[in-house]
């Protein structure tokens, strides 16, 4: 067992591959990974698979670029999404902050600094698990209502198994919790909120079972997990959702959307709001959509017993 751990692709990439990396720099960092994406390119199958995938996204979302065009992007950023944040496990705040084009962050300073608490609608887009490294960093009270992530840098996890009020492990989700274990995770949730605290939670993970509604993302209808909707109309909790992309040279573009509130009855609007949001985000950038473009769970439809068991990510995927 230990021997094929050994020689695993992802011990490789994680444990030795990106540590290795990371102690070049930057930008020779991303030259490597770029590099990488683009070799990932010489595999006429890879080729075939990401031009089917930009045509079907311009044909749903009525876009006006062009596929072969966007190929090499998402390529790269296919490989740059798999590193997720270890280009980030640096010491300096500041050498982390200067990577960060931040704009919307003001207005959640703003409700967390007068004990509103908030809401944060992430999703699968982009650079997810580097905006929560650059949240975490700037302090910001976050707790995730997830299943904890995994292959992520040092600083994240070391967050992740602190003593606080409101411990982050007392929220992580598994996909066999119990109802009553996570019905425990809701209650707790709720009493961050009130406290002020800031609460992470996924808008794009396909559902079948309670907590979720109906809803269409890249032409397909699903129903899709809402906790965080029906929440936002228990607490009366802000919502503000978060986008994170790629941007050239190894850097990022976090953008925070204005504060929303859920009135009771609203909650499906709320859904479909936020799947239209993310198809607006997805239609401007499209090499940073590699979940929603490559991932079987956001692809043609599949059945009942199929969707209830696919899951986004291992590492997002929520259990309730």
């Amino acid at each position: 067992m230990k021997l094929r751990h050994l020689l695993s692709w992802k011990s490789l990439f994680y444990e030795v591959i990106l540590p290795g990396l990371r102690q070049f720099g930057r930008a020779r960092c991303n030259s490597a990974l770029s590099l990488a994406g683009h070799l990932s390119l010489l595999w006429p199958a890879r080729r075939r698979a990401l031009t089917r995938a930009l045509r079907r996204a311009r044909w749903v979302l009525q876009a006006d670029w062009e596929p072969r065009a966007w190929r090499p992007a998402l390529a790269v950023n296919a490989i740059r999404f798999l590193a997720r944040d270890y280009p980030l496990d640096v010491a300096s705040d500041v050498e982390v902050f200067s990577r960060f084009d931040v704009d919307g962050f003001e207005a959640l300073d703003q409700a967390l600094a007068a004990r509103q608490g908030a809401i944060l609608v992430g999703c699968h887009l982009g650079a997810h698990i580097s905006a929560l490294h650059w949240l975490y960093r700037r302090e910001v009270p976050l707790r995730l209502l997830v299943q904890r992530p995994r292959h992520v840098s040092r600083a994240l996890n070391r967050r992740f198994d602190r003593e606080e009020p409101h411990p982050q492990s007392a929220f992580f989700l598994r996909r066999d919790l119990p109802p009553g274990a996570a019905t425990e995770r809701l209650l707790r949730a709720r009493a961050a909120l009130r406290d002020g605290l800031a609460v992470y939670m996924a808008g794009d993970i396909p559902w079948i079972g309670a907590n979720s509604r109906p809803g269409r993302l890249l032409g397909q209808h699903r129903r899709f997990l809402s906790v965080w909707a029906d929440l936002a109309t228990v607490t009366g909790t802000p919502v503000f959702f978060v986008f994170c992309t790629h941007r050239p040279e190894g850097r990022y573009a976090l953008h925070i959307d204005p504060p929303r509130y859920v009135a009771t009855g609203e909650e499906l609007a709320a859904v479909t709001g936020y799947l239209a949001r993310l198809e607006a985000e997805i239609a401007s950038h499209p090499a940073d959509a590699v979940a929603h473009l490559l991932w079987p769970c956001y692809g043609p439809p599949l059945a009942s017993s199929t969707l209830a068991t696919t899951r986004p990510s291992r590492r997002v995927a929520t259990a309730m």
